[in-house]
């Protein structure tokens, strides 16, 4: 669950600085109007938490083998 969390924080963070960054994308975002902004936020922070997620797992049960 900490992991998922981290991971949403983190691609909320990226999508911030990708927005901020790339000219193209705010302007995409700008004439999408509020529902792209929300979809667009929403998917990229979904896709880090579930990598994020899907990361820890991995991590818990390698280290689970180890110990």
């Amino acid at each position: 669950m900490t992991h998922a969390m981290m991971g949403a924080a983190l691609g909320l963070t990226f999508t911030l600085a990708l927005i901020l960054a790339n000219p193209a994308v705010a302007e995409l975002l700008n004439h999408g109007g509020r529902a792209a902004a929300f979809v667009f936020v929403g998917t990229m922070v979904t896709t880090f938490a579930i990598g994020a997620a899907l990361t820890g797992v991995v991590f818990i049960l390698n280290e689970d083998k180890e110990s």
